[in-house]
């Protein structure tokens, strides 16, 4: 399993909107972008991170620990850079 910084960051902005495109305008990305990301880390993982129910989208169990594990990477990796800008 390899799961790069930047598709927590985009799974990240997705669990936390429940919509593409939210998600696509927060990072700057296109929404095709996202959803690939997306696509790419469910198929890496080898389970489904979010459902389609209707128009609404819903986190599976895996997505729920998938958004806790990008949380902590993402939060401590914020954490190391105003460690590391406090020592330049």
């Amino acid at each position: 399993m390899h799961m790069t910084l930047r598709q927590l960051q985009v799974f990240d902005a997705v669990a936390r909107h429940l919509n593409y495109t939210r998600a696509a305008e927060e990072l700057h990305m296109t929404q095709p972008a996202v959803s690939g990301h997306i696509r790419q880390m469910a198929e890496q993982l080898g389970v489904p991170l979010i459902e389609q129910v209707g128009k609404r989208l819903h986190l599976t169990e895996a997505g729920e620990e998938v958004q806790k594990a990008a949380l902590d990477v993402i939060n401590r990796t914020e954490e190391l850079e105003m460690r590391l800008a406090d020592l330049a």
